[in-house]
């Protein structure tokens, strides 16, 4: 792979062109070439489709069916009538978001199977990066292709990768995803700052109590945003959670007192491996519980830290979407 090309690999996502790779899973490069490449375009936020024949060499190239292929070129061509939404400010920076996951199919004209990933294959939605005056670091914001009715959002501190199946979920039914900003010159995010993001995003039509998520210690700091700011809470959804912040000097195990008193209901995704498990979310259920708070504690079995997205999907999105409608965040 020649190394001007992977140079220039952040022009041609900053254009927004397409790219689709046909490959031979057992081609000499595959691994070397396009996976290189996939995986950097996906990072600079481009849209690359893969399509992968089980068993092929590097020859033959491209598809005895030839659909796949003129559907990319027909989907390629940009929408006219794309608008920036109403919320964001004047300059912002677009790139893509979608899932990573792959599907593998039975092929009768290819004879063969076929992986499918990327966007031809999946939703892909608009992933925006902007700055607001007063604060340190962008804010990401993932929007769905269908605002659902209240705006309901989800507020976190990591940013969301395509194997965030949750998240994709969401997405899929409305959900905003905010990745809350976190200043250059610390360690994490500022309260005050934090503060400033949710007030902006809800006087511009966004639902005064969003979720707030996190993976591992970016939980943490979700849980302190939700302990200082209790009222605006609808529940708290963590995945193999390190309950430590810096947001606060107080720390979230200190102070579940407060979100039992405002009724706020959480749930944990935990691998049976985390070494977390017992140390954080085991204390945080049995102290919850004794304020008289819900805390539920969904357990994968074998899994460690990672991955976090939970092996129950639909449990996990039903848990966000019931406590979003009951704490009345949609009118």
């Amino acid at each position: 792979m020649n190394a001007d090309v992977l140079a220039k690999l952040g022009d041609l996502a900053k254009a927004d062109v397409p790219l689709l790779h046909v490959n031979g899973s057992i081609d000499p490069l595959l691994g070397r070439c396009s996976n290189t490449v996939e995986n950097i375009y996906r990072q600079l936020g481009g849209r690359i489709s893969v399509i992968i024949k089980e068993g092929m060499g590097h020859h033959p190239h491209s598809l005895r069916d030839p659909k796949p292929i003129a559907d990319f070129i027909l989907q390629s061509f940009p929408p006219a009538n794309r608008v920036k939404p109403d919320f964001l400010p004047e300059r912002v920076t677009r790139t893509s978001f979608y899932s990573v996951t792959s599907a593998y199919e039975e092929s009768p004209k290819e004879g063969t199977y076929l992986t499918f990933r990327g966007p031809q294959f999946t939703d892909c939605y608009d992933r925006y990066s902007f700055d607001l005056s007063g604060i340190e670091g962008p804010i990401q914001v993932i929007v769905p292709k269908t605002p659902a009715r209240g705006m309901p959002w989800v507020f976190r501190a990591d940013l969301v990768n395509g194997d965030a199946a949750v998240d994709l979920a969401l997405l899929s039914q409305g959900f905003t995803i905010v990745t809350g900003p976190v200043p250059y010159n610390a360690d994490g995010p500022s309260l005050q700052q934090w503060n400033k993001v949710y007030e902006s995003l809800t006087s511009k039509g966004f639902s005064k109590k969003p979720v707030l998520a996190g993976a591992g210690g970016a939980a943490g700091e979700a849980y302190a945003w939700a302990i200082a700011n209790s009222d605006k809470v609808a529940c708290i959804y963590a995945e193999n959670p390190m309950l430590r912040c810096t947001l606060t000097k107080s720390q979230p195990l200190d102070n579940f007192q407060i979100l039992a008193k405002a009724h706020v209901s959480i749930l944990h995704v935990c691998g049976s491996r985390d070494p977390h498990l017992q140390s954080q979310t085991r204390i945080a259920e049995a102290k919850y519980r004794d304020l008289g708070g819900e805390l539920t504690v969904i357990l994968s079995d074998g899994a460690g830290h990672y991955p976090n997205s939970p092996r129950d999907v639909p449990a996990a999105v039903q848990f966000i979407v019931k406590n979003t409608i009951n704490k009345n965040t949609l009118p």
